[in-house]
Order: C-alpha cells, then sequence, then structure tokens
C-alpha cells in the first residue's frame, strides 16, 4: 500500500468541521479549503486527547517532523515519497494517550507513522500525506533498573545513551551499543531490531528484549511478560520487534542490562586481503574465541592491493579474557595476520559514535526545520547489509565484485560485523546523482540484495526495510509474504499504522 493511498477521511469527531463538503466551488479552491478544514479539526480533536501542548499542525512542525536519515542520494525509488507531508504532530507522554489517538485515528482511518528520534536510515518513519506523526519523544521515562534482575523498563522514547548512563549508575550496562547510541531511541531500536558493536557478545537488539507494552491500531493494549523464556508458544513479543511500527505502538519495553566487566582488551590485526581475514573469523568462532566487538573490513578505493583489519574486543573476567586474547593472537597469527597500532584501536573505539554526534549537530539540534532534506552528496552512494550463511560469504562478495564492475560501480568498503554472517559494502556511483545513468545505482542495489536472497541469506540485518526495501519484501519472504499480510490485516485491519512500510 503506497504512502499517499491513505488519506483523511470525509468526516471527523467535529461535525461542524466538514461543511464544506456541498460547495460547488471549483475542484482547486475545494482541495485547498478541504486540507486547511481538515487540519484544523483534526488539531482540535488531537488536542481534545493530548492537551494543546501535545500537538502542532505548523507547516515547519510538520517538515521537522516529517522523515528521516533517508536521503534523497539513497532513497532511489522513494525519493519522491519523501515529500509526504503529514498533517499534524502529535506528542503523547503515556500509553494511555497513545490509547485514545490510535482509537480515535482508527475510527476515522487517520494514518499514523510512529516517530523515535528520526536517526533511522531507511525511511521507515517517512511521513505519509494527511498523518499524524506519533512522536514519542517526550515518553523517555525510566522507568526502573533493577540490578537484581539485571533489567531495565523504558518508555520507547528514551535515548539509548541515557538508558545506558541509568545501568551504569547501578554498576549495569547497555547490550546495544549502535553507532547512533548518542541519539536513536530504545523504541526506534527494538522496532528495527538494530544491530551494534557488541552484538558478537549480546546478539541485535531484539534479542535484549524481555517484554513489550504495545498499543494496537484499535486503542487495545497489550502487554508480554518479561521473562526470558515461555514455551507457551510463539512469542508474541517477537511480532513487534523489528515491525517498524507496522503492526503495533511500543510504549513500553523491559530490556536485558548487563554487568559491566572486570576486564576489557581490544586489539586489531592485519590482514594481507580480505579473504584470509574472514578465515581467521571463522576459525575462530569454530574454536570457541568469543569477542565480544567484531568489527572487520578493507577499503578497496585506497589503491593497490587492500589490506584488511580486523578490530576485536574481549571482556568478562580477567582470566577469560587473557585465555581469549591469547587464542585470537594465534589463530590471526596462522592466516597471515600481524598485529594493528594499538593508537588506532583506541581511536576507532573513542569515535565509533562520531557519526552520531556530527548528525545531532548538524540536523537534529539545526534551527532549520529542513535540515535533513538539505543534506545532499555529489554522487550516488549506499551502504548495504546482507546476512548470509557462512559457507556463502565469499563466494558473495566474488559476485558482487563481478556486477559492480559491469555497472562502473565503486566499492569503497566491504567488511563484516558482529558475526560472520552479517556482510556489508559502501558503494558508490561517482558520475554524479544527476546523471543519466542514475538509475544505474537503483538497479544495482536491487541485483545485490536479490542476489543475496538467492543465496540463502536475507537483503538486511541492520537498518529494517522501511520504505526504501519495502518493494523486495515480496521476494524476501516468499510463501511467507502472505501469512505476513494475513497478520497485518488482523491487528491493523484499517490499515492506519505506518503504511507504506515493511508490508507495503
Amino acid at each position: 500500500m503506497a504512502c499517499s493511498s491513505i488519506r483523511p477521511p470525509l468526516t471527523c469527531e467535529t461535525s461542524s468541521s466538514c461543511a464544506w463538503l456541498a460547495s460547488n466551488r471549483p475542484e482547486s479552491t475545494i482541495r485547498t479549503n478541504r486540507e486547511s478544514t481538515m487540519n484544523t479539526a483534526l488539531h482540535r480533536d488531537l488536542a481534545r486527547i493530548l492537551g494543546e501542548d501535545g500537538v502542532a499542525s505548523d507547516t515547519e512542525t510538520l517538515v521537522r517532523f516529517g522523515g528521516d536519515a533517508l536521503g534523497a542520494y539513497r532513497a532511489f525509488r522513494a525519493t519522491s515519497q519523501l515529500d509526504s507531508r503529514a498533517a499534524a504532530v502529535a506528542w503523547p507522554t503515556d500509553s494511555g494517550q497513545v490509547t485514545g489517538l490510535l482509537r480515535y485515528a482508527n475510527s476515522n482511518r487517520i494514518p499514523v507513522v510512529p516517530y523515535g528520534a528520526g536517526t533511522g536510515v531507511m525511511g521507515a518513519a517517512v511521513s505519509a500525506d494527511g498523518a499524524i506523526v506519533l512522536n514519542l519523544q517526550r515518553m523517555n521515562n525510566i522507568l526502573d533498573v533493577s540490578a537484581g534482575d539485571f533489567t531495565a523498563r523504558t518508555q520507547p522514547g528514551v535515548i539509548l545513551e541515557d538508558a545506558h548512563a541509568a545501568m551504569k549508575s547501578e554498576g549495569l550496562r547497555l547490550g546495544h551499543d549502535p553507532w547512533s547510541r548518542p541519539i536513536a531511541t530504545v523504541g526506534g531500536a527494538i522496532s528495527t531490531d538494530g544491530v551494534g558493536y557488541t552484538a558478537a557478545a549480546h546478539g541485535p537488539m531484539g534479542d535484549q528484549v524481555l517484554g513489550l507494552e504495545v498499543v494496537l491500531a484499535d486503542g487495545e493494549t497489550i502487554r508480554t511478560r518479561a521473562v526470558p523464556k515461555s514455551s507457551y508458544g510463539p512469542s508474541l513479543e517477537r511480532l513487534f520487534i523489528g515491525s517498524e511500527g507496522t503492526l503495533g505502538v511500543i510504549t513500553e519495553a523491559t530490556i536485558k542490562a548487563f554487568r559491566r566487566p572486570e576486564s576489557r582488551v581490544m586489539r586489531s590485526f592485519v590482514f594481507p586481503e580480505f579473504e584470509a581475514g574472514f578465515e581467521a573469523i571463522v576459525a575462530m568462532q569454530a574454536e570457541g574465541v568469543s569477542p565480544a566487538v567484531m568489527d572487520y573490513g578493507d577499503e578497496p578505493a585506497g589503491g593497490g592491493a587492500p589490506e584488511a583489519t580486523l578490530y576485536v574486543s574481549f571482556e568478562g573476567f580477567a582470566a577469560h579474557v587473557e585465555t581469549h586474547v591469547a587464542q585470537a593472537e594465534s589463530v590471526c597469527t596462522r592466516h597471515d595476520g600481524r598485529d594493528g597500532e594499538p593508537g588506532e584501536v583506541e581511536q576507532y573505539w573513542r569515535t565509533r559514535h562520531s557519526s552520531a554526534e556530527r548528525y545531532r549537530e548538524e540536523v537534529l539540534n539545526s534551527p532549520d526545520p529542513a535540515a535533513r532534506r538539505l543534506r545532499r552528496s555529489s554522487y550516488r552512494m549506499d551502504y548495504l547489509h546482507m546476512a548470509l550463511p557462512i559457507s556463502q560469504v565469499l563466494e558473495y562478495r566474488r559476485r558482487c565484485a563481478l556486477i559492480l564492475e559491469e555497472r562502473d560501480i565503486g566499492v569503497r568498503e566491504w567488511s563484516v560485523w558482529g558475526r560472520p554472517e552479517f556482510f556489508s559494502m559502501l558503494i558508490v556511483d561517482e558520475r554524479g546523482s544527476d546523471a543519466p545513468e542514475s538509475r544505474n545505482m537503483e538497479q544495482t542495489v536491487d541485483a545485490v540484495l536479490t542476489l543475496a536472497q538467492d543465496m540463502g541469506g536475507t537483503m538486511e540485518y541492520c537498518h529494517g526495510i522501511g520504505l526504501k526495501l519495502a518493494h523486495l519484501t515480496p521476494a524476501e519472504l516468499g510463501s511467507g509474504y502472505k501469512p505476513a499480510r494475513d497478520i497485518k490485516a488482523a491487528l491493523d485491519p484499517n490499515g492506519i499504522l505506518n503504511p507504506g512500510k515493511l508490508l507495503g
């Protein structure tokens, strides 16, 4: 379902708001007045639910909260949808207000786009025409941190860095550490099932969720039990992890909190080519060497035969760390790896959040509401994150290299992050986004992602699907696409929740 296919209804709960329907004025005038009247009525109705300070419908606010970090230079076929304009932005402060808003929106068939911090890179928070942006930033309370249970209970708008700080005060830490930790929210991380630097130890964000409170499209609230395991049947909370707000709105989450390690040692190893380092990573896994952080890649654009660098961190009791570091050294040496520079390791870890901090200053804190849309690139580029069976990764890389060479697309980086199955690439078309061949990049991305699917992999392991990759979802799910759509129809029969994303 395209974003523009669901619009505000011709009737509202405010009966006087639609008197223009009997008018015989020209269609263009009717359309303009219709939008103005509808927006005024919508604003008034939402203010009754949220209070006057809980809703805004001015142009500046609609633009500011109309999208996320998906830029036109990598949106490709979804570029035109980046200009969709919501009718109002709403800021609930508790689950009761979310319930009231969704009941209203569902009864009037008004689309609702859940919004965390707007830091996603796949367009999951891009507005739909005439929608209500359900901005969860004021639901930012940390409700409980339990050192005894190793858990934290938060509202969805809590910034990951703040959740980490609250855990740290109790001798614990957050297990999810993406590049966006200073700016992204707990709800956003769960809704995209994000992956962070410590995924090798703690898994993606979804693996760290114990329980959820979710408000469905009709306003019904469900709460799952916050325990690590139940055998009563399918885990209900898994429906909402990675669902990008298309099945329900997360209003509370209980997540794991981890003990701070006694010891942490970071090392880097440099390999003569990508294959050697990848084989070392696989050998470490086979031999039981378990890093908390694993980040590996090369940069072919540097010229010559590129070396590849592996960053690993080992955490835990000192004796455990010492043993695993020694094992890692042995494995890497057997695969022609040599020690990297200690200073580079320190810089790598110290600057891991620098891009998020820069985005916060340049975009999130910008006085210009259109700062997101003003971000430009002089060329088409994309970063792709596929998950494949370990045995297929090197062959997939080889076949991708042929596709990219045939299409004259450059590779800036090949990488593996967190697990040997998690393979990524940064590709560029430096001929310029306005070149006649500009669709070449879009078609190349689809070819590379489809190849991953054909080789038994998935097209995205890190950032979600959003608007950008929704067109490939049927191929991704195969025969599972219809059951997935049936679940969507059962939970959101009017299709109001984040239309056009994930399942379309």
